[in-house]
């Protein structure tokens, strides 16, 4: 079911070019998805470790001018006589679509996870790219916003796909293990969502409604 939800602008290759649903970044009947698609295996947990493999390997985090990982969209894309490159630049806050972060092949967490998630919906996998906030376990202190994937397996299990990775894929995590605090940090979802679905935790969002924008 599509609840009500917040309108994000897209960046397409440095200009805000669009307003979309954030439904509308699970890109599912998009050609190029489906292609990329085809080359993962059938089968749900086998494509749940491909998909992840793909990622880490395809898609580097955004650096600024000094070279150093960027959480803010103060880069510009553009384009080159031999590939994309992105430059320091003042620009409000948008997301890339998965079809856009594969070509420029860069992405914040939000990208990397959309990404994740349409390529496995397209291999029929039930999964959702979730917004949420990263704590220290032992003493709940915020380290930052974030986003990922969760998908279910064969056996009905929910893990985590942590898709800000480069060049190798982090191990996929029991959803209840980083959620309810048995690993150094723990994963505190938000919202969820696919291309169908939306859902929002608007209790725990006001809660944290003071801090910084997603990074």
């Amino acid at each position: 079911m599509r609840k009500k939800q917040s309108k994000i602008p897209t960046v397409n290759f440095g200009i805000l070019s669009e307003e979309n649903y954030v439904t509308d970044y699970i890109q599912v009947r998009n050609p190029a998805m489906e292609r990329i698609a085809r080359r993962f295996p059938s089968e749900t947990d086998r494509a749940i470790k491909a998909v992840a493999t793909y990622i880490a390997k395809k898609l580097e985090y955004p650096l600024d001018y000094r070279g150093r990982p960027t959480a803010a969209r103060n880069t510009k894309v553009f384009k080159f006589w031999n590939g994309f490159y992105l430059t320091d630049e003042t620009l409000d806050y948008g997301w890339l679509l998965p079809s856009q972060a594969v070509v420029v092949r860069k992405g914040i967490c939000m990208d990397s996870s959309c990404l994740a998630t349409t390529l496995l919906r397209i291999k029929n996998v039930k999964a959702w790219t979730v917004l949420g906030v990263i704590l220290r376990t032992k003493t709940r202190r915020v380290l930052g916003f974030h986003a990922w994937t969760e998908a279910v397996k064969a056996n009905g299990a929910h893990v985590v796909l942590e898709t800000t990775v480069h060049p190798k894929p982090a191990k996929l995590v029991m959803a209840k293990q980083i959620y309810l605090g048995a690993l150094p940090v723990t994963y505190d979802p938000l919202a969820w969502f696919n291309e169908t679905e939306y859902f929002e935790d608007k209790e725990k969002t006001q809660k944290y409604e003071e801090m910084s924008p997603y990074g």
